[in-house]
């Protein structure tokens, strides 16, 4: 087997996004009707800043949702996870136990120390195959073949 990676992604921030739409909305609604209207150019300036604002928001919340992501690549030997503030490692021949929840995944080496893969989003197929590619690896390493 070859070195493997898999991405667990956060869920969209659908109300950030939404957040600017309106924002943006109201924004250039203003904008048009200083302009058609002959009002005072103060409110094309607080449209201005709105459709800014809106524009801001939908960048910080791409970054922040790009950032949140979770990469675990699993190889022959052991596992590396890198998520946005942590860094974890081990090797299989370390793991005594691997639990699963609907939405977690633990993998225990000894008593004392855990490492927990969670997704955000709930059971997602990315999830699915990393806990299937996970059973494939521990099998290997302990020498089973999946065959009676």
């Amino acid at each position: 087997m070859s070195s493997r990676l898999h991405v667990l992604t956060p869920p969209l921030p659908l109300r950030a996004v939404a957040l600017a739409a309106v924002l943006a909305i109201v924004g250039a609604v203003l904008i048009v009707l200083t302009s058609a209207l002959d009002l005072l150019a103060a409110l094309a300036v607080v449209g201005w800043l709105l459709l800014a604002g809106a524009v801001a928001l939908l960048v910080v919340a791409a970054m922040s949702w790009r950032r949140m992501r979770v990469v675990v690549e699993f190889t022959d030997g052991g596992y590396r996870i890198n998520g946005p503030e942590s860094h974890e490692e081990g090797s299989w021949a370390d793991v005594t136990k691997v639990t699963q929840a609907p939405t977690s995944l633990t993998i225990h080496h000894g008593p004392d120390r855990r490492v927990r893969l969670v997704s955000p989003r709930g059971v997602t197929a990315e999830m699915v195959h990393l806990t299937a590619d996970l059973a494939k690896r521990l099998d290997a390493s302990r020498g089973y073949t999946g065959q009676l």
